[in-house]
């Protein structure tokens, strides 16, 4: 159970680390804060790319 758990954690942080890593954002640099932005925006893209996919086959817009 602890490895799901460690997993969905690296799936959830993986872009805000992906691209802190690339570029060179250390902790001195306040690694978290850029790491917490770039994985808001990445998610909320995420979930409005979904809905908009969503809502388009509902039978009001169609």
């Amino acid at each position: 159970m602890r490895k799901i758990g460690q997993f969905i954690l690296w799936v959830l942080l993986a872009p805000g680390d992906w691209v802190s890593d690339r570029l060179g954002v250390t902790t001195d640099q306040n690694r978290d804060l850029v790491r917490m932005l770039i994985n808001s925006l990445f998610w909320i893209m995420i979930a409005v790319i979904g809905l908009a996919i969503w809502t388009s086959g509902m039978p009001i817009f169609q």
